[in-house]
């Protein structure tokens, strides 16, 4: 006889989530990471495509031990290698939470000094954190860390790929044990990826320096990818005629960029600040020319907070086109 339904199981605010969302059941990674984490003391990693539901796979059941037994700290600690992507999950997080008692809160450099000091004042929930500010806070703030995480539930790690291998990955892992000897506390963790080449590689570092075995949920199918690739030639400019090349080169790469994204919901990915900013530029001199919409964006870590809550807005939730 089989046991109750992964849907029963979950909180009531949650299920209210899924009938507003008018889902019809359950994805297959949510159904796994319930088990996961209803039935065994395992670690769990999620790999499974863009919008395939794996944040919610995650939070369903872990938030769902916060409503049935609240934490005494912080819950749930979520790591995202992007001030932006905190941004959007923050809000997405909200939206899932707005009928339950689980408070979420985010830190980073943009987040205000008040809302910071009410965490600190209270903490509880879910917290959602880029490395590099856990890492001020376990640099600057040892003092609160026992308060703040000794009763830290979950540990997830969002885009497992961009930290495996690198340094970053390293520091993250470095952070991990040392939050849980200064909290005291022994939190499970996930880790989520919708890109990974190789599970086992990726389950033993998120499983690094803990006993507990790490389970891979990874749902087969998912969404087919597109990829098309163009070359553009920049000619060195050593004299008048190879400067003409230049810039005829330079027209037509950017008049690709520009034909190829004006009309959707597009990123356009540079090597440099500098790059972003100069390709923003050259993009709104065509739209000008052709007496077309200016829908373009720059996005950096120099700019001011609220202009890059705007573009994240514009391409999140607004009509688009937006690059």
């Amino acid at each position: 006889m089989s046991g109750p339904s992964p849907f029963s199981r979950l909180a009531p605010f949650i299920q209210e989530y899924i009938y507003r969302k008018k889902w019809d059941s359950l994805r297959d990674a949510q159904v796994e990471a319930c088990r996961v984490l209803f039935d065994t003391p395992h670690h769990l990693l999620i790999a499974s495509g863009t919008a395939s539901g794996k944040t919610e796979a995650a939070f369903f059941p872990a938030l769902t031990e916060l409503y049935h037994r609240p934490s005494e700290s912080v819950g749930i600690l979520y790591i995202g290698p992007l001030k932006a992507l905190i941004n959007d999950q923050f809000e997405r997080i909200k939206e899932l939470l707005r009928d339950g008692e689980v408070p979420v809160w985010h830190w980073h450099g943009d987040v205000a000094q008040a809302e910071k000091t009410k965490l600190m004042q209270r903490p509880s929930g879910v917290l959602q954190i880029t490395p590099e500010s856990l890492e001020g806070l376990l640099m600057n703030r040892p003092n609160a860390i026992p308060a703040l995480f000794h009763d830290l539930r979950y540990i997830m790690i969002d885009e497992v790929h961009a930290f495996m291998g690198a340094d970053r990955g390293i520091q993250v892992i470095s952070q991990l044990t040392r939050l849980e000897r200064m909290a005291s506390c022994k939190p499970r963790r996930i880790g989520l990826s919708a890109t990974l080449g190789d599970y086992e590689i990726a389950a033993r570092w998120l499983g690094a320096g803990t006993p507990q075995p790490v389970e891979v949920v990874s749902p087969p199918g998912g969404r087919k990818l597109k990829l098309s690739v163009e070359h553009f030639s920049f000619p060195d400019a050593r004299d008048e005629r190879e400067a003409e090349h230049l810039e005829l080169a330079k027209q037509k790469y950017y008049n690709f960029i520009y034909d190829n994204t004006h009309r959707k919901k597009a990123l356009v990915f540079t090597n440099s600040r500098t790059d972003a900013e100069l390709t923003t530029l050259e993009l709104r001199r065509i739209a000008a020319k052709r007496e077309e919409r200016d829908v373009f964006h720059v996005h950096h870590g120099s700019i001011s907070a609220m202009l890059r809550e705007e573009t994240e807005a514009a391409l999140r939730s607004g009509p688009g086109p937006a690059v």
